[in-house]
């Protein structure tokens, strides 16, 4: 415990914050998980929570960091710490104005208000593109070019790099057209990055934790975009439709497409709300796009982890002779990195059956392309418009 404090952390200010962000988080994720309520009020008490997270990222600064990253390990350093409050500070702002302005940022956004939501992210972006610019590298960008453990299979960190991404994404969506606490949700993933490097640079945990963790903080705004769209509150559920398909549209244009981010949001964060809004009035979005979409793309997900698996087998089958015991059990553990939920045996001789794996592919990508069926109506309909 003692290696959690810092002596450049005067009265461990920084520390006590960040327990106080941790217990904020439990307090928010529980009433949108269990009580599946709002819990963002317009009172002093909302102001000081919030507060807690601006003044985190403020005092973060006090700590001397490496200009340059460290290409063995995920720890922390200069130009990571400022994308990190960048993009903290995007969501807190998004929280704020869905609290104080509902009726304007949230409930019925004119066109005034569309416009803000791509100035707050576009301009999120440029100033993580200058930051970039003077402290960082324009090359090796902070999710892709993020150390993984030794021996972890190429397959295996693309389909994480993928997943990360694709993640970052909805997160972005959130910020413009989530209920303040599912935009505050998201900003678990970007603080605890920032806590689990320090506890990588403090020798606390290794590498391999750090992926499993930050994976899980970025999988948890599932259950969290389930239930807010279940919540039975209109303005939520509405929420929570533009957001997916802000985000498959960002996805398509930046990942598919290959286009700038900054094209990506300029059209998919108008062209979503619209969509989103148009379609609600002739379907049932939340049956016939918002589940599909959903389980396209955990499907298209677990597909490539699985697909990664294979892989990472097939390469820890050679001959004693050539692979040693303890590499094939790191190769193995790699290949947990981004499958924590599913238990992967880690002694010597213990693996999943072929069969099981390869069934278990196949369903994945059978259930991929039935769930891509409902997707086709979209042009259909919107011909019809």
């Amino acid at each position: 415990m003692a290696k959690l404090f810092s002596g450049h952390d005067k009265y461990h200010l920084h520390a006590v914050l960040g327990l106080l962000a941790l217990l904020h988080f439990v307090y928010r994720f529980y009433n949108v998980l269990i009580l599946q309520r709002e819990s963002f009020q317009q009172n002093s008490f909302s102001v000081a929570c919030l507060l807690v997270h601006v003044l985190l990222h403020a005092l973060s600064f006090q700590f001397e960091l490496p200009r340059n990253r460290i290409w063995t390990k995920p720890m922390i350093w200069r130009e990571f710490r400022v994308h990190n409050a960048l993009f903290a500070m995007r969501h807190l702002v998004a929280t704020a104005l869905g609290i104080w302005a509902p009726d304007w940022w949230l409930r019925q956004p004119g066109i005034v208000a569309v416009a803000a939501k791509v100035g707050l992210v576009v301009a999120t972006c440029k100033a993580a593109d200058i930051t970039t610019e003077q402290i960082g590298s324009t090359d090796d960008r902070t999710t892709n070019a993020m150390p993984y453990p030794k021996k972890t299979p190429e397959t295996l960190e693309k389909v994480a790099k993928r997943f990360y991404a694709k993640s970052q994404f909805a997160a972005t969506s959130l910020a413009a057209f989530g209920t303040p606490s599912s935009s505050f949700c998201a900003i678990l993933a970007i603080e605890i990055a920032s806590f689990l490097m320090t506890l990588v640079r403090k020798g606390i945990i290794e590498a391999r934790t750090y992926h499993i963790l930050y994976a899980a903080s970025l999988f948890i705004m599932f259950p969290v975009l389930v239930a807010t769209l279940h919540s039975g509150d209109a303005v939520a559920e509405a929420a929570t439709l533009r957001c997916l398909f802000i985000g498959a549209l960002g996805i398509d244009i930046r990942i598919k497409y290959g286009l700038s981010k900054y094209t990506a949001w300029l059209v998919a964060i108008p062209a979503g709300y619209i969509l989103a809004d148009t379609l609600s009035m002739y379907a049932n979005v939340k049956l016939f796009f918002a589940w599909p979409g959903m389980m396209w793309s955990a499907s298209d997900t677990l597909r490539g982890f699985f697909q990664a698996r294979q892989q990472s087998n097939a390469s820890t089958a050679a001959p004693e002779g050539h692979v040693s015991v303890s590499e094939r059990i790191t190769a193995r553990s790699c290949a947990a990195v981004c499958m924590a939920p599913f238990p992967v045996p880690l002694s010597d001789g213990l693996t999943w059956p072929n069969a099981v794996t390869d069934t278990a592919a196949g369903v994945a990508a059978l259930l991929l392309h039935l769930l891509r069926l409902p997707l086709l109506v979209l042009p259909l309909l919107l011909r019809s418009l």
